[in-house]
């Protein structure tokens, strides 16, 4: 019973990582993992369904982690595999997302 708890708080994990790539919806995460499981089925597993350990070591060779790593407690979710694109990162501060000419000191006022 444990191991279906982890492997669900690993589903969402990977669920989250893609979400935060733009790949939002049941279905485009559905063919993000190869289509091991259809989105109705992804639903199914995140409130409680079984979560089957062909889905789970397939899910694992998706993402380019171990094996087994469905079956462990995890805290932070894993990198998105280079094949699906690259998350953009915001960024840090104000200024940083400003071009240049609006960073000059002539601009701001004294």
């Amino acid at each position: 019973m444990l191991r279906q708890l982890h492997r669900r708080q690993n589903l969402s994990l990977i669920l989250s990582v893609l979400e935060l790539a733009g790949i939002s919806t049941p279905q485009a995460q559905a063919d993000a993992l190869g289509n091991i499981a259809t989105a109705r089925k992804l639903s199914r597993m995140l409130i409680g369904g079984n979560v089957p350990s062909m889905f789970a070591r397939g899910a694992e060779h998706a993402f380019g982690v171990k094996r087994g790593w469905m079956d462990l407690p995890h805290n932070a979710p894993p990198p998105l595999p280079a094949r699906l694109g690259v998350v953009a990162v915001e960024p840090t501060s104000a200024a940083e997302s400003l071009p240049p000419s609006a960073c000059e000191e002539a601009d701001v006022p004294a």
